[in-house]
């Protein structure tokens, strides 16, 4: 699922070109920029998930997956209007993305959402934009909110997935003993009826 995040998302990233320059068209070309190095860098890590280094820490480049996305409009954020910037939106995205798309553990997705919170933050304090404390605490607001609610159902849903591997592997222990048994009883009976048979002798 994670090289299918790769694909989508630099795909997904794309989508959006238009409303850049809906919204802010003197600046839509940097954001063509920022974008389209988002979707190269994904792609590449598309070739990276295949090699033995990406099968080894799955995990990491995951997380990497979802950070130039994230990295991307953070700069957005940081570049537009700071703590009223409409791009914090964008964030709620790419971590819905991460609750639907991709199948990753508890930790996994709390460093994912703590990850885009830390870059949501560093672009409001770092931006040059005039101070907004009303719509920062609402653009927060839903950050956290949303996140919070992704990690409690990364929870639930890990532990789920839990339950059923081990069902499947007492499924598959006892059909296994089941079999065992099945053939204990055949050579049982075989040895009675050799036994039978050399009685008759």
């Amino acid at each position: 699922k994670t090289r299918w995040g790769c694909l989508l998302g630099a795909v997904f990233v794309q989508l959006f070109l238009g409303l850049d320059y809906i919204i802010y068209g003197q600046h839509s070309h940097n954001y063509f920029a920022a974008r389209l190095v988002c979707s190269l860098m994904m792609l590449l890590f598309y070739r990276v998930t295949k090699s033995s280094f990406g099968q080894r820490h799955f995990r990491l480049v995951g997380v990497m997956i979802l950070f130039f996305p994230a990295a991307a409009i953070a700069w957005m954020v940081y570049d537009t209007e700071g703590m009223a910037s409409p791009y914090y939106a964008g964030l709620i995205l790419i971590m819905m993305f991460l609750a639907v798309l991709l199948d990753w553990t508890f930790w996994q997705s709390v460093a994912a959402v703590v990850l885009v919170w830390l870059l949501y933050l560093m672009a409001c304090v770092c931006s040059s934009v005039s101070e907004n404390g009303d719509m920062f605490i609402n653009n927060l607001f839903f950050l956290l909110s949303t996140g919070i609610v992704i990690i409690i159902s990364t929870k639930f849903h890990s532990d789920i997935r839990m339950r059923e591997f081990i069902s499947r592997c007492e499924l598959e222990k006892a059909n296994r003993e089941i079999k065992e048994t099945e053939l204990q009883l055949v050579q049982s009976e075989k040895m009675t009826s050799l036994g039978r048979y050399s009685a008759g002798l």
